[in-house]
C-alpha cells in the first residue's frame, strides 16, 4: 500500500494541467465543504461519488438528494444539484447532476454529471470508479469532456484511510475552436473516529503539478446527540463550518456557509439501516 501511494503521488506530478480551477465536483456537497474538503478519507454518503467513489460501498437502501443554494447578492455564482444513490450487499452507486452559473468576472455555465460505483474488495478494503461528463459554456463556446476518477478505502478499527485520483492523466474539454484541461489531482486522507464514532478528526492532502492546487485540509465532525452534527474545517484558504440534522434515518439535511451564502442539501432515504 505504501508503494502504491508513492507511485500514484509521483504520477500526479507528471501531469501538465492547463486549466487550474475546480469544476463543480468539490462544491456540490455542503457536508464535505463544511469539513474543509478533508473528505477523501471518510466519504460515507452519496457525495463519495464526488470525492472518493470507494466510499459508496457503505450505502444501503435508496436515497434521493437535492442541493440548493441561498446566495447573498454579492455571491459571484449559483450552484444547484441532485443525486440518486443506493446500495446492497456491499456494493453502492450514485448518480449526480450539478449546475453552476458564474456571474463575474465573465458569465459562464458549468454542468457535471457523475455516475459512480464502489464495492468492498476485501474485509477491510473497498474500491470505486466514477465516470464524469463535463459541459461548459464560456466565451460563446460550448466545451465537452469525459473524465475518470478512481478511489481506494481502507478501514482499521478507529482509523480509516482513503486515496482518490481525479481526472486521470487530465481531462480535456474541447470546443470547435478551443480546448482546456482539468488537471489530475491525487487526494490522500485519513479519518480518526473517537468517542464511539461521535467525534471524527479528518485530514487530507491534494497533490498536483501546479503549486496552487496542492492543498492541506483538515476537518472535525462532532455528533453531540443522535441526528445532530456540528462541523468545521480548513480548506487551505479559509475556515469552513456547517452542520447537519437527521430525522429517524429517513431525512437528512446538511448545510454550510459558502462564498457569502448558504448551501443546503436534503436527502430522503429508505433502508439506510
Amino acid at each position: 500500500m505504501r508503494i502504491l501511494y508513492v507511485i500514484i503521488a509521483g504520477s500526479a506530478l507528471l501531469a501538465v494541467p492547463i486549466f487550474a480551477q475546480g469544476f463543480l465536483a468539490e462544491e456540490l456537497s455542503p457536508r464535505a465543504v463544511s469539513l474543509g474538503g478533508a473528505f477523501v478519507g471518510l466519504a460515507d454518503d452519496a457525495s463519495a461519488a464526488l470525492w472518493n467513489p470507494a466510499g459508496l460501498f457503505v450505502l444501503k437502501g435508496f436515497g434521493v438528494l437535492g442541493r440548493l443554494a441561498m446566495p447573498a447578492p454579492t455571491t459571484p455564482f449559483e450552484i444547484w444539484g441532485a443525486a440518486l444513490s443506493g446500495g446492497i450487499f456491499g456494493i453502492g452507486g450514485a448518480l449526480w447532476y450539478g449546475s453552476k452559473n458564474i456571474k463575474v468576472p465573465s458569465p459562464e455555465e458549468h454542468t457535471l454529471t457523475v455516475l459512480a460505483v464502489g464495492a468492498g474488495v476485501r474485509e477491510t478494503m473497498a474500491a470505486g470508479v466514477a465516470l464524469k461528463l463535463y459541459e461548459a459554456l464560456r466565451e460563446g463556446q460550448r466545451f465537452h469532456g469525459t473524465g475518470i476518477d478512481v478511489g481506494l478505502m481502507a478501514r482499521f478499527g478507529w482509523l480509516q484511510g482513503g486515496l482518490a485520483i481525479t481526472d486521470i492523466v487530465g481531462t480535456q474539454l474541447s470546443a470547435e475552436e478551443d480546448s482546456f484541461e482539468i488537471p489530475m489531482i491525487v487526494r490522500m486522507g485519513a479519518t480518526i473516529k473517537l468517542v464511539e464514532d461521535k467525534l471524527r478528526l479528518l485530514g487530507a492532502v491534494d497533490l498536483a503539478r501546479q503549486e496552487k492546487l496542492r492543498v492541506f485540509r483538515v476537518g472535525i465532525e462532532f455528533q453531540p446527540f443522535e441526528g445532530i452534527a456540528l462541523r468545521a474545517g480548513w480548506d487551505g484558504k479559509a475556515l469552513t463550518w456547517g452542520g447537519g440534522l437527521g430525522i429517524l434515518n429517513i431525512l437528512q439535511t446538511d448545510f454550510t456557509w459558502q462564498a457569502d451564502g448558504w448551501a443546503v442539501s436534503t436527502e430522503l432515504a429508505f433502508g439506510r439501516r
